[in-house]
């Protein structure tokens, strides 16, 4: 009497070949979509960490399906004693892998308020500079009596190649003052206008980001979990038939 076309699946050592080779590709892919960001460490660099996260969440489903395939494919092939050990082996690292996830959390919050906090600093230390700037540019113009004086005033605040142009030089000083003063307070217009515009953006993409992130990394972290034997597992009901299914939980309770 020949075996059942079941019966020859549920234990088909290529079937467990192949899936254990499929679980080793999707596990090279992730190592290299997170190495490719991960190198050269940039360990407290807030872009650097926030890439790192999203390129693990964005890839840790190639992680959890190649860990997941090898119980999978030592079900179909359960005397594969090579297989078996290389399932231990990944199973010892679901644990630190769940936690990790779960470290992802805070990380991923205080990287994205850090670098939030470094851009909204930078703003601020850019518009107290150019402030003081026009400041000082005013002060240049109504305090100088020559054209000469003018000139030194505007090297001095912004750079040698700063200066007036020859129809500049040629223009008297009272129109060249009242020209200048209105250039001034153009360009004080445009910037508090721009402090505007910053200030008006909400800051709800870090803020979406984060959450996606956080919740992605709670499941992933239940997913491993679940693999390293922590979380408990439903019990395959006594008697019927033994198939795939059953000997695949058998072999994760192991």
């Amino acid at each position: 009497m020949t075996d059942s076309p079941a019966s020859a699946l549920a234990t088909s050592p290529y079937l467990s070949r192949l899936l254990a080779t499929l679980s080793l590709v999707l596990l090279v892919v992730f190592l290299a979509a997170v190495g490719s960001v991960a190198l050269p460490p940039k360990l407290l660099d807030p872009p650097w960490q926030l890439a790192l996260i999203a390129t693990v969440i964005t890839n840790a489903s190639l992680a959890l399906m190649g860990t997941l395939l090898l119980p999978l494919a030592l079900g179909f092939d359960p005397s594969n004693h090579r297989l078996r050990a290389r399932w231990h082996a990944f199973r010892r690292w679901a644990l630190p892998a769940a936690l990790g996830f779960l470290l992802l959390i805070p990380l991923q919050g205080y990287a994205a308020w850090k670098f939030q906090r470094t851009i909204t600093v930078a703003q601020e230390q850019q518009t107290t500079q150019t402030s003081q700037q026009l400041f000082e540019l005013r002060q240049a113009i109504t305090s100088s009596t020559t054209h000469e004086a003018l000139q030194a005033k505007l090297k001095q605040l912004f750079g040698r190649n700063a200066g007036l142009s020859p129809s500049e030089l040629r223009m008297p000083m009272s129109e060249l003052r009242s020209t200048l003063l209105a250039r001034a307070e153009q360009a004080s217009t445009r910037m508090m206008q721009r402090i505007d515009a910053q200030a008006a953006i909400k800051p709800d993409l870090p803020l979406k980001e984060t959450i996606r992130i956080a919740i992605s990394a709670l499941a992933y972290a239940i997913g491993f979990a679940f693999l390293a034997g922590v979380l408990p597992r439903t019990q395959a009901p006594s008697g019927g038939n033994r198939g795939v299914d059953q000997d695949y939980f058998e072999t994760l309770a192991e």
